[in-house]
């Protein structure tokens, strides 16, 4: 008889050199994944609802940003304050804290979009052998700024503005 598995922790791939908070953000997003809007496409859920009035953003919004600030937050991380909800203040407050990088790495927001709008964001949880980020207010089956679920992703390269360095409260 053989022994039964026993899980493994999340993000057990991580190096052990990612430091802890990165680390952490990681591990939080990770637990998302799964979380649908109910119905689809209304931007609503129980969990969606409370990252929406966590950063004052209007119920029905995009949520992608505040489902970042949720877990940044829970992980001891600092966020842009009461404009967390918004991509374009991650990307402004990245620039103005010095946090933006161009170089991913696991608990790093990943942003979308161009230097002058980032329409989508996400959390790196994986750089090696593939770039993977859990991104919330994404489409299962493609990219959308208005998708439906909080699922893992491969990050498109090819859309990405930069990334934002996590810092501790």
């Amino acid at each position: 008889m053989t022994a039964p598995l026993k899980p493994r922790s999340l993000a057990a791939w991580a190096p052990s050199d990612t430091p802890a908070l990165n680390l952490a953000i990681a591990k939080r997003a990770l637990l998302d994944i799964g979380i649908c809007e109910i119905p689809p496409g209304s931007n609503r859920s129980g969990r969606i609802d409370e990252y929406v009035r966590a950063v004052g953003s209007p119920i029905g919004s995009y949520w992608c940003a505040a489902a970042l600030a949720a877990w940044w937050r829970e992980a001891g991380a600092e966020i842009p304050g009461s404009l967390a909800g918004s991509c374009d203040a991650w990307l402004a407050w990245a620039r103005e804290t010095r946090s933006w990088s161009p170089v991913p790495a696991i608990g790093r927001a990943v942003l979308y979009g161009t230097p002058a709008d980032a329409v989508h964001v996400g959390v790196v949880v994986r750089v090696d052998p593939l770039l993977l980020s859990v991104e919330g207010n994404t489409s299962i089956d493609g990219t959308s700024r208005n998708g439906v679920a909080v699922d893992l992703k491969l990050v498109n390269t090819a859309r990405v503005i930069g990334y934002v360095s996590p810092t501790p409260l």
